[in-house]
C-alpha cells in the first residue's frame, strides 16, 4: 500500500468521524444493533467461513467467535450511554470554591485496529465496535490469512447500514499496517504476538499515537491436591487444546501439587487420548493450518526434547494436523518455557508447597491469565491475588474472558491497557475535564500582580491544611 493510499483512507474516515460524533451515544447504540442482528442472522455461513480458512473447529468458531462478538456488542448497546455520560467531580472546596467540575469522554478519532487470524470475527469486531460505540470511525486491518473472513465484515458493516468510510476493512500484506501507522491515525489497537507488538509500539511511539498491546501469553495452572480432580483435568484439557492451542489464554504451563500429580497426569493423557482432531460439527480439537506456526513448534519441541523432556503423547505434525503434545521435565530457559507458544502444547510439572507454585507462575515474563484449581476458598484468596497476571478464573478457564461486562488485558510482556466492558469504552476515549467558575470576581487571589502578603498568607494557609500548628497559624493570619 502506499503512502497516498493510507492518507486518503485516514482522510475518509475523518469525514465519516465527524458526521458520527454528531451522534448522541444512546443514537450510536441504536445505529450498531443491526449490525448484531446481522451477525447473528448468518452465523452459520460466519462459523462455516471461519472453519475453512483457519482449520478451527465448528464449535471453537460458534463460541469463541460468535457468541463472545455478540454478548459484546449486546452488553454495549445497552450500557454505552451510560458509561459515557458526563461525570461529575468533586474539588477542595478551600481553593475550588464557587466551580463546578466534569468530566467528559470523547473518541480518539480514527482507530487504526490490527487484528490477528487465531479469532478473526472476535479480535476484529469487538474493537472496533467498541470504537464505534464510543464515537470513533475505524480503519480494520484483518491478518492477511484472512481474506474471507476480512470481505465477510466489511460485508457485515454494509448490509447494517453503517455510513460509508466510517469501518473500512482490509487485509493486506503486513506492510499495510505500516503505511496505515504512518498515515497517522489518532489511536492504535494490536492483537497479535508480542514481537509484532513491539514493533508497531515504537512506531507508534515515535509518532505519538497512543496504543493498547493486546499480546501473547504463557498462562499457568495451579492445581492443588484440594481440587475436584475430574472437573479439573477436564478443564484443562480444554484450557490447553482449544483451538489447536492457538489460543492467547490458552493454557501452557500446568504445575500440579506433588500429592497428586501421577493420578492428575495419568487422567490428563487418558482425555487427551480421547479427543478428536478436525474440523467437522463434533470435533474437539481444530487443524493448525499455517505452515509458520508449524515449524516454530516443531523447533521448540524437538529443542525440549534435546534437553530432556520427556513426550507423554504423539508427537506428529504434518500440513493437515498438530496431534496434542504433552510434555514434562522441561527445562526452565527451554524454548517452549521462555517464548511464545502458539500450538497444541502443553508443560506439566510437580510442586510442594504453594509459595513455590506462585513462583513457578510468575517465573514467565508473560503475564495475561491464569488458573487455579483448588477447593480451599482460603487458597483463592491468597494465590488469585498474588499471581502476576491481567486475569485470573478459579476451578474454570477461559470462560472468564467472555463476560462483556469485565475488562480483559495484558501485564508485562503481554501487553499493556485494557478492554471489554466498562473500561473498554474508556480505552477508545480520551478524557477532558471542564471546570466552570460559577462566582466571579474581578480578579482571583491567586492572579497577578502577585503580592508579599498574599505569599504569606497562602504560605500560611498551606501549613494549616497540611499539618502544621493550627493555633500559630491561625495568629499569624489575624
Amino acid at each position: 500500500m502506499s503512502h497516498e493510499t493510507a492518507a486518503k483512507r485516514i482522510d475518509r474516515a475523518r469525514a465519516a468521524q465527524a458526521l458520527w460524533v454528531q451522534f448522541s451515544a444512546t443514537d450510536r447504540a441504536r445505529r450498531l444493533r443491526p449490525l448484531r442482528c446481522e451477525i447473528a442472522r448468518r452465523m452459520d455461513e460466519i462459523v462455516q467461513v471461519i472453519s475453512d480458512e483457519i482449520g478451527k473447529a465448528p464449535m471453537d468458531a460458534l463460541a469463541g467467535d460468535v457468541m463472545v462478538t455478540l454478548e459484546q456488542l449486546r452488553f454495549y448497546e445497552r450500557a454505552a450511554a451510560r458509561i459515557l455520560r458526563p461525570q461529575k467531580k468533586g474539588s477542595p472546596w478551600f481553593f475550588y470554591r464557587g466551580t463546578r467540575f466534569k468530566e467528559v469522554l470523547e473518541p480518539h478519532g480514527v482507530v487504526l485496529v490490527l487484528a490477528p487470524w487465531n479469532y478473526p470475527l472476535q479480535l476484529s469486531v469487538i474493537p472496533m465496535a467498541t470504537a464505534l460505540f464510543a464515537g470513533n470511525s475505524v480503519l480494520l486491518k484483518c491478518s492477511e490469512h484472512v481474506p474471507q473472513t476480512a470481505r465477510l465484515i466489511q460485508e457485515l458493516c454494509a448490509v447494517a447500514g453503517l455510513p460509508d468510510y466510517l469501518v473500512q476493512v482490509s487485509c493486506e500484506l503486513r506492510e499495510e499496517a505500516t503505511a496505515l501507522l504512518q498515515a497517522r491515525p489518532d489511536f492504535v489497537f494490536f492483537t497479535g504476538s508480542h514481537r509484532n507488538g513491539q514493533t508497531i509500539a515504537a512506531k507508534a511511539a515515535t509518532l505519538m499515537i497512543p496504543t493498547v498491546m493486546e499480546l501473547g501469553g504463557k498462562d499457568a495452572a495451579i492445581v492443588f491436591d484440594s481440587c475436584d480432580l475430574e472437573r479439573t483435568v477436564n478443564g484443562l484439557t480444554y484450557g490447553s487444546f482449544s483451538n489447536a492451542g492457538q489460543v492467547c489464554v490458552g493454557t501452557k504451563r500446568i504445575f500440579v501439587h506433588r500429592g497428586i500429580y501421577e493420578p492428575f497426569l495419568q487422567l490428563f493423557l487418558q482425555r487427551v487420548r480421547q479427543l478428536r482432531i478436525g474440523t467437522s460439527v463434533e470435533s474437539d480439537v481444530g487443524t493448525v493450518r499455517l505452515e509458520s506456526v508449524k515449524v516454530r513448534l516443531r523447533v521448540q519441541v524437538e529443542n525440549a526434547l534435546s534437553r530432556g523432556a520427556k513426550l507423554h503423547s504423539e508427537w506428529r505434525a504434518d500440513d493437515d494436523v498438530t496431534t496434542p503434545v504433552v510434555l514434562t521435565d522441561v527445562p526452565e530457559n527451554a524454548a517452549l518455557l521462555v517464548e511464545e507458544t502458539f500450538g497444541p502444547v502443553v508443560c506439566i510439572a510437580s510442586f510442594q508447597h504453594e509459595a513455590d507454585a506462585v513462583e513457578m507462575a510468575n517465573a514467565s515474563a508473560f503475564a495475561l491469565s491464569a488458573s487455579v484449581w483448588t477447593g480451599d476458598d482460603r487458597q483463592v484468596e491468597r494465590v488469585a491475588y498474588e499471581l502476576n497476571c491481567g486475569s485470573c478464573a478459579v476451578n474454570d478457564v477461559i470462560r472468564n474472558i467472555g463476560n462483556p461486562q469485565v475488562a480483559f488485558g495484558g501485564n508485562r510482556a503481554s501487553g499493556y491497557g485494557r478492554y471489554h466492558g466498562a473500561e473498554g469504552l474508556r480505552t477508545f476515549s480520551r478524557i477532558k475535564t471542564v471546570m466552570v467558575a460559577r462566582r466571579l470576581r474581578r480578579v482571583e487571589v491567586h492572579w497577578f500582580p502577585f503580592r508579599a502578603e498574599t505569599f504569606d498568607r497562602l504560605r500560611q494557609l498551606l501549613r494549616i491544611r497540611h499539618g502544621g500548628k493550627i493555633r500559630t497559624g491561625m495568629k499569624r493570619l489575624a
